[in-house]
């Protein structure tokens, strides 16, 4: 059966908007080693990131209002830390930028799917893709995320071409009554196998919405 895609292909990011975020990790990377070496600070320092976090919650919507708040950035953090702060400000507006901008894209994510997962329980699909393409073989890197709506049973099926001999990988997460999850999850080094047992576990997802899936090598 096929799955309703809804919008999973995200638009490309724009250059100014990857600049930024690359600059964001870049200041993580270059704060957090600092305070692991030096635990006098660090408590400070944390407290510091969350309230310039906390702040850029109430100012900002999205990576565009991120970008602006960074470049008013002494107004951000006086009315953060007004106390003054351990950390040189350009670092620690970049690391709050970064941190708020996950937590807005997550939260951006977790609506997406709702509204994805509702739109096909309306229209009475199976399954819905959560992340990816829609099938399996269009895959060379990455992976596709289904969701079988009736059970609520996830397949991921991912291609790793770095990650050694088994590139290939299946993992089914089963959702109990209890509200519980269950992770199975296979690696394989053949892409044939691979592609025989997506389409082996999904249909034994469909006939049972969990069922022996998964079976062992």
């Amino acid at each position: 059966m096929q799955a309703h895609n809804a919008g999973t292909h995200q638009p490309a990011v724009e250059p100014a908007v990857a600049r930024a975020r690359s600059l964001w990790r870049a200041a993580e990377d270059r704060l957090y080693p600092t305070l692991i070496s030096d635990p006098s600070t660090y408590r400070r320092a944390i407290a510091d990131v969350q309230a310039v976090v906390s702040e850029l919650r109430k100012r900002c919507d999205g990576v565009h209002e991120l970008m602006a708040a960074e470049a008013a950035a002494d107004e951000v953090i006086a009315a953060a830390c007004p106390a003054g702060t351990v950390i040189p400000v350009d670092l620690l507006i970049a690391v709050g930028c970064g941190m708020a901008d996950r937590e807005m894209s997550a939260e951006r994510e977790r609506r997406r799917r709702i509204e994805i997962i509702e739109a096909a329980r309306a229209a009475g699909q199976a399954w819905v893709v959560l992340a990816g393409p829609d099938r399996p073989t269009a895959l060379d890197e990455g992976r596709l995320v289904e969701l079988h709506v009736p059970s609520g049973t996830i397949l991921e099926a991912s291609a790793d071409s770095w990650s050694g001999a088994d590139a290939y990988r299946l993992e089914v997460t089963i959702t109990a009554k209890d509200g519980q999850h269950e992770l199975l999850s296979r690696s394989f080094a053949q892409r044939i196998d691979w592609l025989a047992e997506y389409r082996r576990c999904r249909a034994d997802i469909e006939r049972n919405g969990a069922g022996s899936v998964l079976e062992a090598s």
